[in-house]
């Protein structure tokens, strides 16, 4: 048993066969050294906002993806998520595993500019201590780094509110907007 194939010259085969073609796919990963970075706070037991922030090295980089976990929380806490002062992640209530939050694919990447900023807003409702992370998988041009010495973390420090109450203004708004009591 056999069977025949009929190939079309010049048709869309012959343009993926070309590598300058990838370029024109839009947001096609572009750069290749991973980059990843993870940041954490300690969050103490009382209600409130709490912020983290990192900025990205000051070059073009992709974003893949974004991981935040947390430990000890409680069932109304919950987060916001911010890249460049555009709100990504809106009342994003934290799971019982480490949740990776898929910007990317293999076939798909989200350009940032240089020094783009990530800024994570954990709002305690439960006023329990806990433990946040957020981790940032990047990729960028191919580069070797210089051997540093690791930066050494105090890993007990408690982050601090928004404000010495707590809770802002703002803080205590956008509190006030969540609802937390569901009936099934």
């Amino acid at each position: 048993m056999a069977f025949h194939v009929v190939y079309v010259a010049g048709g869309e085969l012959d343009k993926v066969k070309r590598v300058e073609y990838v370029k024109e796919i839009k947001n096609f990963a572009q750069l290749s050294q991973p980059y990843n970075k993870m940041l954490m706070m300690n969050i103490p037991a009382i209600e409130g906002i709490y912020d983290l922030e990192w900025t990205s090295p000051n070059e073009e980089m992709e974003l893949l993806s974004l991981v935040v976990t947390c430990s000890g929380y409680g069932e109304n806490d919950y987060y916001n998520l911010w890249v460049n002062n555009e709100r990504w992640f809106d009342t994003w209530f934290p799971t019982e595993v480490k949740e990776g939050l898929y910007i990317g694919t293999a076939t798909y990447v989200y350009k940032l500019e240089p020094q783009s900023n990530f800024k994570l807003k954990f709002v305690n409702m439960s006023a329990t201590s806990k433990k946040v992370w957020l981790g940032v998988r990047l990729l960028r041009e191919k580069t070797t780094d210089e051997l540093l010495n690791p930066e050494i973390l105090d890993v007990f420090a408690l982050s601090e509110p928004e404000s010495p109450l707590g809770v802002g203004a703002e803080a205590e708004q956008e509190l006030n907007s969540v609802t937390t009591d569901y009936t099934i």
